[in-house]
């Protein structure tokens, strides 16, 4: 299978200014199952993410037209605004909904890419957790970027000397509040993410693979980042994370490239995948006995995440 990530970035930046409609073709190329039907679910994504978007910015004109002037909005109404905008809580139920009902597709369809016997029937407790906290958290990373970017055209807007129609206007015609641009480009990367973990997932299932590799399928005309050449053939067991030294001289542990809790500068535009190192021993196993070993491989899976978040609960309340 190919894997040529600086065409996929390509399309990938050409899709999200809609003017290419090949992002199918190429994400198959790179190495993501079922293309046609990925981009169906951006587009189905990106919909109700607009949406949610568009009734935030109605909210916050509506909330600045109350206003005398410039000056009280900013002292008298934006703080509550503020407080009482639920974007992040309309983006949480639209993430995990989205999630939900995408993964366990995709799962399935990634461990038959392994072992076509094997059916996914249940996913791990670990990556429903990983949906639920990753949609809550993307819910408040947005809202809080929404909310800055008003505030820093409320300011220059109060230096300028803007009344409320004004800055209303500003607003709707900055750019920042292109709805649809922002929902596009976040559903195509919680998409894609979302394959990265099913993945993920369809590995620690498949009892035929015992290791995960890290591969680094950038070139040198895309600007690679050297840390990340380094890790190129990184192999270690299934169930533990990689180990990547950040530009920034910090330890990352990620399970895959793009890991959700890589920052920015060692996740957006990565030109990394995760491969699985299969067993044909296993594989050569009767259908009964892999499908015992995929169970046993949940069980254990749900046992190790069980201990590590009972030791997280413990050290929060401080307890040894």
């Amino acid at each position: 299978m190919r894997y040529d990530c600086g065409q996929l970035l390509k399309a990938i930046d050409a899709y999200i200014q809609k003017d290419d409609d090949d992002l199918a073709e190429v994400l198959g190329e790179a190495g993501f199952i079922d293309p046609e039907e990925t981009i169906t679910e951006i587009s189905g994504l990106e919909e109700r993410v607009a949406q949610a978007l568009k009734k935030q910015t109605k909210y916050i004109t509506s909330a600045a037209e109350e206003a005398v002037d410039l000056e009280a909005f900013a002292r008298d109404i934006w703080p509550g605004v503020k407080l009482s905008d639920d974007i992040d809580e309309k983006l949480r139920i639209i993430f995990f909904e989205e999630f939900n009902i995408y993964m366990p597709e995709l799962i399935s369809n990634y461990v038959a890419t392994i072992d076509p016997e094997l059916v996914a029937s249940a996913i791990t407790k670990r990556t429903a957790a990983w949906v639920e906290s990753w949609s809550e958290e993307l819910g408040q990373i947005m809202k809080l970027n929404s909310h800055e970017e008003i505030e820093n055209i409320l300011v220059n807007g109060l230096k300028d000397g803007q009344g409320v129609a004004e800055f209303t206007q500003t607003i709707l015609d900055s750019g920042i509040r292109d709805e649809y641009y922002k929902a596009r480009r976040v559903s195509v990367t919680e998409v894609l993410r979302a394959h990265s973990y099913s993945q993920h997932e369809a590995y620690v299932q498949s009892p035929a693979v015992e290791n995960h590799l890290w591969r680094h399928t950038g070139s040198q005309k895309n600007e690679p980042r050297q840390n990340h050449v380094d890790m190129d053939g990184q192999i270690v067991p299934i169930d533990e994370p990689f180990v990547l030294i950040g530009a920034d001289g910090e330890i990352y542990y990620p399970m895959v490239p793009r890991d959700s809790i890589l920052p920015p500068g060692e996740a957006v535009n990565c030109h990394c995948i995760e491969q699985p190192v299969v067993s044909d021993d296993i594989l050569g196993l009767p259908l009964e006995e892999r499908q015992r070993l995929q169970q046993e491989a949940i069980d254990d899976d749900d046992g190790e995440w069980e201990k590590e978040l009972d030791a997280k609960n413990k050290a929060k309340a401080g307890i040894e």
